[in-house]
């Protein structure tokens, strides 16, 4: 019996897509063998993975002039990968620091080149965003979090600068458009909305893909986009899951659907929250997150409890991440709006047995 998954990733996946990855397990295409054992190299995988990167590219709505890369790894390498590409010698970069992941970003890449913070959420416990921006200096690019998957908050729209934007759309890939017009470089881990963990699906603006001949040749982009994201043996399962995902979200509707049924789902679950005197959310209501739902209720011991009892009803993955406490539901593309219907009747009867 399937259960309602609201983890934060890795998370859950369409049951159409798992029964279909099912029945090909042992014999994909025909060809005797798992997608997992054939060759990356043969005619079989070869038609997937462009296949998939073809819809990539179709489905986000990203220019002709952005290379979409399928690698390893996931967001947390990009963070450095990003800086390794974008920043020269004498660059410097700009971050807004949203909260714990563009926290991480601005670590590593003050590892490999120079990136300041032009403003932080901190003072303000990242409970909301900046409304404009204004950069002082000729920075190189300017790196933003769509969404911050821990604090549960998003950026409605991108502040208008005149740099490019570099953004980590990890959480909420695939379920918002992006200003293409104005990016260089957009990367996510898969592990949210598109796919199991292992992967990132990083696009390139055709511009900024250059050699660096300081670099291992790994970490360039150029080398993987020559290569066409074949310079290394690729991780082929989540790449053919990868394609089944994106066949699934085209059959939908796309971007526009999923932007739709997201804002649905969290309107929906944000009424309950502040519904009841019960729970609460500290986060600015213009920057709420449509993909990971914050909450409290009055007390730490109540939380734990709460995160227990819904999970021995068949409703994972509650319990708010390590680093702040809390609740948090993660709804993200897959999850269908009859988990949301579950988590608010759990909600309600927690409250009343405990107020």
């Amino acid at each position: 019996m399937r259960i309602h998954n609201f983890c934060a990733g890795p998370c859950t996946l369409p049951l159409s897509v798992l029964e279909a990855a099912q029945a090909e397990l042992t014999n994909f295409a025909d060809t005797g063998m798992s997608m997992m054992e054939i060759s990356h190299r043969s005619q079989a995988f070869m038609q997937i993975h462009e296949e998939a990167l073809q819809l990539a590219q179709r489905l986000s709505g990203a220019p002709e002039q952005f290379k979409p890369l399928l690698l390893p790894g996931g967001a947390s390498q990009q963070f450095a990968m990003s800086a390794q590409n974008l920043l020269g010698n004498n660059d410097i970069a700009a971050i807004v620091k949203s909260g714990i992941w563009a926290k991480k970003a601005l670590q590593e890449a003050n590892r490999v080149g120079r990136m300041e913070v032009v403003w932080d959420g901190a003072i303000n416990d990242y409970t909301t965003l900046p409304e404009s921006l204004e950069l002082e200096k000729p920075f190189s690019y300017l790196h933003l979090t769509s969404n911050e998957t821990v604090n549960g908050l998003q950026f409605p729209v991108f502040p208008e600068v005149d740099v490019p934007l570099v953004i980590d759309a990890s959480s909420d890939y695939f379920s918002r458009e992006l200003p293409w017009e104005r990016c260089a470089v957009v990367y996510g881990g898969v592990q949210k909305n598109l796919a199991p963990s292992g992967l990132a699906l990083v696009f390139v603006r055709e511009d900024y893909l250059e050699d660096h001949p300081e670099l291992a040749k790994f970490y360039c982009y150029k080398t993987h986009a020559d290569a066409n994201s074949l310079y290394n043996t690729p991780p082929t399962w989540q790449i053919y899951l990868l394609n089944k995902v994106l066949h699934w979200m085209e059959e939908k509707g796309g971007i526009t659907y999923f932007a739709d049924y997201a804002q649905e789902k969290s309107t929906k679950l944000y009424a309950a929250i502040d519904g009841l005197d019960f729970y609460h959310n500290d986060v600015d209501p213009r920057y709420r997150s449509t993909m990971n739902v914050i909450f409290r209720t009055p007390s730490q011991d109540l939380d734990i409890a709460f995160a227990r009892e819904a999970e021995a009803q068949g409703l994972n993955g509650l319990k708010g991440h390590r680093s702040v406490g809390g609740l948090r539901a993660s709804l993200y593309n897959a999850l269908e709006m009859r988990s949301v219907d579950a988590l608010i009747d759990f909600m309600n009867d927690f409250a009343t047995r405990h107020v």
